[in-house]
C-alpha cells in the first residue's frame, strides 16, 4: 500500500508529490533509488558540507546548511551534494571582512560563487542569492537546448551553446551586418572559476578575461552539456577537463585580421568567435548582438 501526498511551501502552492511506502512493498526501483543516492537529500534538502574559519560564529553553520540545502527545489536532476566554505577576516582595515564560497555539484556541472559582506549572516544570504541566480540560469540554458532542432543544417558548424541562432536575435542579412559596438576591456588574471563567477554576475554570455596560470586571453563560456568552458589561443596546448572545466582552443589557428574573423561570422552564424588580433597580439571577442549587428571586444594593450 503506498500514499501520495503533496508537499507545499509556507505560502501554501504545491510544489511536488511525496510518496509514502509500507514496509511490505519493494524498495525504490534501480533508477529511482540512484537518483535519490545522487541527490544526498536529508529532510528533503541538499546536503551540505560547511567549513568555517577564523572566528564564525557556531550557528552560522546551521544557517548556511538551511539556505544552501533549500536550493534543491530549482533543480530537477541529481545533486551530488554542496560545499560551503566561511572565512572571517582577522584584519580590522577589511571593511567586508566575512567571506563565503560554495559550489554545488550536480553529477558533472559544477555551480560556483563567491561572496564577501558585512558578517557571515550576511555572506551566506549574499552566496545563496548568487547560487540562486546561477542555478536559474543552468536551467534556462538546459531548457532552451531542449528546444532547439537537433538536426544542422549542411556546413553548419556549431560551436557549444552559441552555434545556432536564435529566434530572439534579429535575422540580418550578412551582407548587412555592422562592426556598431566596441570595447576594451582591462582585469586582473582571474582563474577560470573567477571568470564563470563574474560572467554569472553580469548575467553574459561569455566573459574575455587573463587566465591566471598562463598569462593567456582567454574566454569563459556555457557549454551545451551545462559545463563550463574556456577557451583560449590556438596552439595554447589546453585539451580535456579538469575540475569540472572543459579546456579548448581556439579554431582559429595563428593571428586573424578582424575583416577575416568577420567574414567567418557572416557564413556560419556563431554566437561568439574568439581570435588573435595580428596588431596587438592579444585575444579578442566579435560577437552577435540582438540586433543582427555585431560587437567587438578587444584587450587593453
Amino acid at each position: 500500500m503506498s500514499l501520495s501526498l503533496m508537499e507545499s511551501d509556507p505560502s501554501g502552492a504545491i510544489r511536488r508529490p511525496i510518496l509514502w511506502r509500507s514496509a511490505a512493498e519493494p524498495l525504490l526501483d534501480p533508477g529511482e533509488a540512484e537518483q535519490r543516492r545522487a541527490k544526498e537529500v536529508v529532510g528533503g534538502m541538499i546536503q551540505v558540507d560547511v567549513t568555517m574559519r577564523g572566528d564564525v560564529p557556531g550557528e552560522v553553520r546551521k544557517h548556511a546548511e538551511e539556505k544552501v540545502g533549500a536550493l534543491d527545489r530549482l533543480v530537477d536532476i541529481p545533486v551530488l551534494g554542496a560545499r560551503v566554505v566561511l572565512v572571517e577576516e582577522a584584519n580590522p582595515r577589511i571593511e567586508r571582512s566575512a567571506r563565503a564560497e560554495g559550489e554545488i555539484d550536480l553529477n558533472g556541472p559544477m555551480i560556483r560563487a563567491k561572496v564577501a559582506d558585512l558578517d557571515p549572516i550576511a555572506a551566506v544570504n549574499s552566496l545563496t542569492q548568487r547560487l540562486e541566480r546561477q542555478l536559474r540560469s543552468f536551467v534556462d540554458r538546459r531548457t532552451d537546448r531542449a528546444r532547439r532542432p537537433t538536426e544542422r543544417k549542411a556546413g553548419e558548424w556549431r560551436h557549444s551553446s552559441f552555434a545556432t541562432d536564435r529566434p530572439d536575435y534579429f535575422p540580418r542579412a550578412p551582407e548587412e551586418r555592422e562592426i556598431v559596438r566596441r570595447k576594451t576591456f582591462a582585469t586582473n588574471p582571474l582563474t577560470p572559476a573567477e571568470a564563470a563567477e563574474e560572467m554569472e554576475f553580469l548575467d553574459h554570455d561569455f566573459y574575455l578575461f587573463i587566465e591566471r596560470e598562463t598569462g593567456a586571453d582567454a574566454v569563459a563560456y556555457h557549454r551545451d552539456d551545462g559545463r563550463l568552458g574556456v577557451l583560449g589561443p590556438s596552439g595554447i596546448g589546453w585539451s580535456g577537463e579538469s575540475a569540472g572545466i572543459v579546456y579548448e582552443e581556439s579554431r582559429m589557428s595563428g593571428l586573424t585580421r578582424l575583416e577575416d574573423a568577420v567574414a567567418e561570422m557572416n557564413i556560419l552564424n556563431h554566437r561568439f568567435m574568439y581570435f588573435t588580433d595580428p596588431a596587438s597580439g592579444r585575444g579578442n571577442v566579435i560577437y552577435m548582438r540582438y540586433d543582427g549587428h555585431y560587437g567587438l571586444i578587444e584587450s587593453a594593450r
